[in-house]
């Protein structure tokens, strides 16, 4: 790992460092930007998570001014993950009456936010992922969660709008929505529990 990194990194805003980077992280950015020798022990940070995280911004801000495969670049290095949410579910066929506002990104490396083409792209952390929790699109490769898993994260991620647009969902689909529609009958009944979609992501 070079001593000084590329200034696009700094060109981005401060608050988007502060989400993706530890105050620790930050200050060995800090050095790094102006070229100070760094300690033994900030050289262990750049040979670990801090290292991954530079290298994928690298790779984000080398795509150049059109950021033609921007998202792409930013998912293709972070291993393991799948896009979930409100733009799972417009992918899977089930909303194609809304334009999601965000894009979530639960992966094993990476947590934060990143603003890319736009459009905000919020990352969740996660130690493993399934291998039956995403599903990959024949053209783009990218993943995307199954209609399950979109329902598993918003709970998790406490999201009771997006849990009432999956609920409405299951009511209109059915079968075709999920392989066991009768094993929700308890979320049916709390529907009103939740937040209105609009509110949230769409």
């Amino acid at each position: 790992m070079p001593k000084a990194i590329s200034p696009a990194i700094f060109r981005l805003p401060a608050d988007e460092l502060g989400i993706l980077f530890k105050p620790a992280q930050l200050r060995v950015l800090g050095k790094m930007s102006k070229n100070i020798e760094l300690t033994q022990n900030e050289k262990r940070y750049l040979r670990g998570r801090l290292g991954k995280k530079l290298r994928l911004l690298e790779r984000l801000a080398q795509a150049g001014r059109s950021h033609k495969d921007a998202l792409d670049t930013v998912l293709e290095q972070l291993g393991e993950y799948y896009i979930t949410g409100y733009e799972a579910l417009k992918h899977n066929g089930f909303g194609w009456y809304f334009e999601p506002r965000r894009m979530e990104v639960m992966n094993t490396r990476l947590c934060g936010r990143l603003d890319i083409d736009g459009k905000p792209v919020i990352f969740h952390r996660l130690k493993a992922i399934g291998r039956h929790w995403w599903a990959a699109d024949r053209e783009t490769g990218r993943r995307y969660a199954t209609n399950t898993r979109i329902l598993a994260d918003a709970r998790r991620l406490g999201q009771g709008p997006l849990v009432r647009t999956w609920i409405m969902m299951l009511e209109r689909y059915k079968k075709a929505f999920v392989p066991n529609p009768g094993g929700y009958k308890e979320l049916l009944s709390a529907l009103k529990d939740f937040g209105r979609p609009e509110d949230y992501g769409v």
